[in-house]
């Protein structure tokens, strides 16, 4: 692997944990406006807008919008760039994230890898409830073929499957209105398409499983895909107090298996509670205020654009001042004086490649121009009127406040004919080009950076 890779591999490190680590802001901030802004709208708002914004947060967990923002509007110069002690804490970060993702990813794992276990060990129901299941289908407009399964260890009715969508029920008889209760509910969760968002909260919680709080954001998400559900369910059970009286007795066996991967009848005793609390709640609902979620919805992309923005310029500011403080560390020569480095001088034909942007040069010998410009990333700086006499030198000076990630200095003759060096990882390059035959000549700069760079030098004719 050259050096050229390893600077590339170092760069697509460090933006990438970046880009984790915006998302992750972005999302908690997101996620902290929703939790305040439903306390105090309460239930002036449709339950299904308050679902319909925390299914945004999960997506805002994987949209890099700071990073983005980092990238095109606040990059200057120094974000994204790295020293040695930035890498190496990058290499760090990176191990520690691995572990504890490989961690998370093989505990959600296992509980799939049970529900197919558990698959495994189930057969088709019976003949009564096969019928049932499918006018409740038909009832919800559903016309997809969903699997349904009975098994002796389904303790409560759950839904898995998202390619394969697939229905367990225990084997012991329920009656009629309870049996349908539960197939409600549970093709409610597959109409909802609940298993997929259950799979898209269980992959964030993977990749920022090193978040606080990131778990509360996946049981709030649980929480109201179960509100939304019930809601909906009863509208088709007919009686809330029916609804929740089958899920309470459900709940009295809930000991089987339990999974992530599943939306369940029932999850805990504290959420049947809350369950009930918003079903009440909602269900006595007045109409909709169309005022209150106007005002929701602009208070929530207000505060959440202003904390995008607020966090980007924030991380900004913080790894600027990072890589100002470490690039100190770099050892500097011991000698007073720092070793001149001898370029080897390549030639060629000047093409027409880049575009340019053209500077006069006007002194006389002996005196000597300074530089202090920017070079546009994948331009070319040529300064023009250079007339050294045979056996004179044309020496160039170019420094910058980081190290350069390609630069190509040299000189232009009246043929377009090139004499130029190449250099990278310095931030420094210093060459004499000795003029074999007397004329005009050029002076040309190119950066290889991917982003504008700005440059101090000095361009001098001596016959030394």
């Amino acid at each position: 692997m050259t050096g050229e890779d390893m600077i590339d591999i170092r760069e697509i490190l460090v933006r990438i944990f970046s880009a984790i680590f915006l998302s992750m802001c972005t999302g908690s901030c997101m996620f902290v406006f929703w939790m305040a802004l439903r306390k105090f709208f309460a239930d002036k708002i449709r339950p299904k807008v308050y679902d319909l914004i925390l299914k945004i947060i999960l997506i805002a967990y994987y949209v890099p919008a700071g990073y983005l923002l980092v990238n095109i509007f606040f990059d200057n110069g120094y974000v994204f760039d790295f020293t040695g002690t930035i890498i190496k804490a990058f290499y760090a970060i990176s191990l520690f994230w691995l572990a504890g993702a490989i961690a998370t990813v093989l505990k959600f794992g296992e509980r799939t890898f049970r529900i197919g276990r558990e698959k495994e060990r189930c057969f088709p129901c019976k003949m009564y409830v096969q019928k049932i299941f499918e006018d409740c289908k038909r009832e919800l407009g559903i016309r997809r073929s969903i699997e349904v399964l009975q098994g002796y260890r389904i303790q409560i009715p759950m839904t898995a499957g998202i390619l394969k969508p697939c229905v367990f029920l225990p084997v012991e008889d329920m009656e009629e209105e309870q049996l349908k209760t539960c197939i409600y509910h549970e093709l409610t969760h597959y109409k909802k398409h609940d298993i997929f968002w259950n799979y898209i909260a269980c992959l964030m919680v993977c990749i920022h499983w090193y978040c606080p709080w990131i778990r509360t954001v996946f049981r709030k998400n649980d929480e109201w895909s179960e509100v939304i559900c019930d809601l909906s369910a009863i509208g088709y059970v007919g009686s809330a107090k029916r609804y929740f009286t089958t899920i309470f007795e459900m709940s009295q066996k809930s000991q089987g298996i339990k999974a992530y991967r599943a939306a369940c009848l029932f999850e805990s005793r504290d959420s049947l509670e809350q369950r009930i609390y918003y079903a009440m709640m909602y269900r006595k609902q007045k109409k909709i205020k169309y005022a209150a979620v106007i005002a929701m919805t602009v208070i929530f992309c207000g505060m959440s654009v202003t904390s995008i923005l607020a966090a980007s310029k924030g991380y900004q500011k913080a790894y600027t001042k990072w890589v100002q403080e470490t690039e100190v560390e770099i050892e500097e020569p011991d000698d007073e004086e720092e070793e001149r480095i001898s370029y080897e001088e390549k030639t060629g034909v000047l093409g027409n490649d880049k575009s340019e942007t053209i500077k006069k040069i006007n002194f006389k010998k002996m005196d000597a121009m300074t530089l202090e410009t920017y070079v546009k990333a994948g331009k070319r700086l040529r300064y023009k009127g250079l007339t050294p006499k045979r056996n004179e030198n044309i020496e160039i000076f170019i420094t910058s406040q980081k190290n350069f990630k390609g630069i190509k200095v040299g000189i232009i003759d009246s043929q377009n004919r090139i004499r130029y060096i190449q250099d990278r990882g310095r931030d420094l390059v210093e060459h004499r080009f000795k003029i074999e035959k007397e004329g005009k000549y050029d002076v040309f700069i190119e950066m290889e950076d991917k982003k504008d760079v700005k440059i101090v030098g000095m361009i001098n004719i001596d016959d030394d």
